[in-house]
């Protein structure tokens, strides 16, 4: 008796997709499963206790949308200052939109709020550019889309194209090396960033940059200073 088997890769054909979004909410908390409950309860109180600790105060609602967002440039502007005391000198911070995903509102800010604006796991590095991949970078962002950047910027746009650009008070020199810091997510060339793969150094902190910004408000606190954003229109629009 024998027995054939054929290696030929079978050829399949999506016909049909179909789905429905399913909300997560109390209903599914009935019937009570009490043993559960029992097991989860020191660990959702301690959790509650850690993530409603508030740890600061902002001065106004702090949102992440539009080409002058005050949430985007505050994140930037703490990075900065962050990653100054750990690799010295820094040019410019960079966070893109997507990765904040919540308004800081104003009055008390807890732990759990920040855990909300910055979900992800993302970590801070430092890169470094020259002057050529640094002009491709913001020329991405003035024809697809801004994203937030440090104080020490200054960006002119004139028909979604860069009219000037100067960092530190200087204009862009594409021959310079420019030290950036941002989160390895954005290092690595996603979401749309792809200059930073021309970078000629990377250093991962291994800090998560929810961490960062925790540890910044923390000390904003520790200074009797409220979590503030600089109105300083780092961006320009001409017609």
């Amino acid at each position: 008796m024998f027995l054939f088997y054929s290696c030929a890769r079978k050829q399949y054909e999506v016909l049909n997709v179909t789905g429905c979004l399913v909300e997560m909410n109390s209903r599914y908390d009935f019937p009570v499963n009490t043993k559960m409950l029992s097991f989860i309860m020191p660990y959702k109180t301690q959790l509650d206790a850690e993530m409603n600790k508030v740890i600061g105060e902002a001065d106004q609602n702090f949102v992440k949308s539009g080409r002058q967002s005050a949430l985007a440039f505050f994140t930037a502007d703490a990075m900065q200052d962050f990653a100054t005391g750990l690799w010295g000198a820094v040019d410019f911070a960079v966070i893109n939109n997507g990765g904040i995903r919540a308004t800081l509102y104003k009055g008390p800010v807890t732990v759990g709020d920040l855990y909300e604006i910055y979900p992800f796991n993302n970590r801070l590095v430092l890169v470094e550019l020259k002057g050529k991949a640094v002009k491709q970078l913001f020329d991405d962002f003035a024809r697809n889309k801004m994203e937030g950047f440090s104080k020490g910027v200054r960006l002119t746009l004139k028909n979604n194209e860069i009219d000037s650009l100067t960092i530190g008070g200087k204009p862009l020199d594409e021959e310079a090396v420019y030290r950036i810091v941002t989160v390895d997510f954005l290092a690595e060339g996603n979401d749309g960033m792809k200059a930073f793969s021309q970078a000629t150094k990377f250093i991962n902190s291994n800090i998560m940059l929810r961490d960062t910004m925790i540890d910044y408000i923390k000390n904003l606190t520790d200074k009797n200073k409220k979590i503030h954003a600089i109105s300083d229109d780092r961006i320009t629009i001409e017609e």
